[in-house]
């Protein structure tokens, strides 16, 4: 049967009077009708009012702001020179299902944008930062009351976010109590009777992120804790390591530089206070560090030579801040049985290749497109204790002023350690003070005798925070080492450097 299509012509269609049909054919009323259905626009959707459509994310209104905030421009930039699953990818994750950490994000998010803009006026913002931090720490206590399983990197990354909110609080007794706290968790996670060591990335990062952190507890008059962080690949003593991308090569560091401090800080105290000789076993000890600190180097040397991308390096700043550390840490190994200070004038030019390192980090970081998020704090310290110890430590004069001046330029605010106003004011007193007698030289030839050098500058923490101005002890040894100490106080007053 062949289908006939209608004419459509008014009153009848040709095609149906042809063949016989009836046809009623269209009316002008019923072409109307047509063409209007056709105009009349289709019915809108009803539409979403921008706050309804986060209803699906927990939290009040400024608390989505500023965790938005910290995911888009304070995490990028409190992860550093390193790549960090934690600050990219896991905490925005965690904050979007626990409280605690949410709370805890927000007050971090508001606090880093206070540093950011210093001179703005806040408002009620402090407030809300105080009231986030409460709720936070409220949760926390709640969590650690009756603990559960998965609530372990929940409960480690609340720990590391109060870390992060006393360093920009500036107040350096909380960080400490903070960066403890974290470490007995993971002790009493190691420790549990028959507990498998968790082998998932984020864990072991926060094992790491605490590991490091650890590192500054002797620096500030608190107790190293031993802790092992445990890894599929162990590093093996005997054996040169080999690092298969740059995040390897800084978890031993890490492990060198905590294995150092525990050689290090026993006989600094003995270093200071007249003791016997030194015993065989801490030579011992020396010489392991000094020999794995060397095979560290060689796996490192061995490592940079590749791609940067093929071993994870995605800022070139990396590469240099764990360069930092090897010259730093290899120094202070060889030189930490001393009782003298003229031991550090066999070493620089390791003093030389540190301090070349930081001038070039310092060159990248202005080099650096413009983040959305200046870098102005860092969660870990890269740059300026190591820097610091340098102008301490190193008395040849011109390494000496390069390494003052980096401090005093560098852009950063370095955990405990600020943007390095005490230590650039406190390396400069030490300077004057050891080349006093010898402003009648040129620069490059004063070098001090030992008599005259500084053994030790230090600086104590009243009720938990520094004064300013910032009361320095002086230590001498002006009749030789085994002489009687020297001692005086000098003030120093921080400036704000940039």
């Amino acid at each position: 049967m062949r289908h006939v299509r209608c004419g459509e012509e008014k009153p009848n269609c040709m095609q149906c009077t042809k063949t016989g049909r009836k046809c009623d054919g269209y009316s002008n009323q019923s072409q109307k009708e047509l063409r209007q259905k056709v105009a009349d626009p289709c019915p809108a959707w009803p539409t979403v009012s921008p706050d309804s459509r986060l209803v699906l994310v927990p939290g009040s209104r400024e608390e989505r702001k500023y965790i938005h905030t910290f995911c888009t421009q304070t995490s990028p930039a409190l992860s550093g020179f390193f790549t960090s699953e934690i600050w990219s990818r896991f905490l925005p994750q965690l904050s979007h299902r626990e409280p605690t950490v949410r709370h805890a994000v927000a007050a971090v998010s508001m606090m880093y944008e206070q540093l950011y803009h210093p001179n703005a006026s806040h408002g009620d913002r402090d407030g809300f930062a105080l009231e986030q931090y409460t709720k936070a720490i409220e949760k926390f206590r709640q969590q650690l009351a009756n603990p559960r399983d998965a609530d372990s990197d929940s409960i480690l990354v609340t720990c590391l976010l109060f870390v992060c909110l006393e360093m920009l609080r500036s107040s350096p007794s909380s960080v400490l109590d903070h960066i403890q706290g974290g470490m007995q968790i993971l002790l009493k996670q190691q420790s549990a009777k028959g507990r498998q060591p968790k082998r998932d990335p984020i864990y072991q990062e926060l094992c790491q992120s605490f590991h490091r952190l650890s590192i500054q507890l002797p620096l500030f008059g608190r107790p190293l804790i031993p802790f092992h962080v445990q890894r599929e690949t162990e590093l093996v003593p005997d054996q040169i390591p080999t690092f298969d991308n740059i995040a390897q090569a800084r978890e031993s560091m890490t492990t060198l530089m905590n294995q150092g401090l525990g050689l290090i800080r026993p006989i600094g105290i003995d270093r200071i206070t007249p003791s016997e000789e030194v015993n065989q076993q801490q030579m011992y000890e020396q010489r392991v560090l000094a020999q794995s600190l060397y095979k560290w180097n060689t796996a490192f040397t061995t490592m940079i030579q590749k791609t940067a991308k093929s071993v994870g390096i995605s800022d070139p700043r990396a590469p240099l801040a764990l360069q930092i550390n090897y010259f730093t840490s290899i120094i202070w190994i060889l030189s930490c049985l001393a009782r003298n200070e003229t031991v550090y004038d066999q070493h620089f030019a390791s003093f030389e290749a540190s301090v070349a390192a930081a001038e070039k980090i310092l060159a990248l970081s202005t080099q650096q497109k413009k983040p959305p998020t200046p870098e102005i704090f860092s969660l870990d310290a890269e740059v300026v204790p190591a820097i610091y110890w340098t102008a301490m430590r190193c008395r040849e004069p011109n390494i000496r002023r390069r390494a003052i001046a980096i401090i005093s330029n560098y852009p950063t605010k370095e955990g405990l350690w600020g943007q390095g106003e005490r230590q650039y004011e406190i390396a400069k007193l030490v300077l004057e003070i050891e080349e006093r007698p010898y402003l009648h030289l040129p620069v490059e030839e004063r070098i001090p005798h030992d008599t005259q050098r500084v053994y030790e500058a230090l600086i104590f923490p009243e009720k938990g925070t520094y004064l300013d101005p910032c009361p320095v002890t002086i230590m001498t040894k002006p009749h030789g080492q085994h002489g009687p100490w020297n001692t005086r106080v000098e003030c120093v007053q921080p400036q704000k450097l940039k």
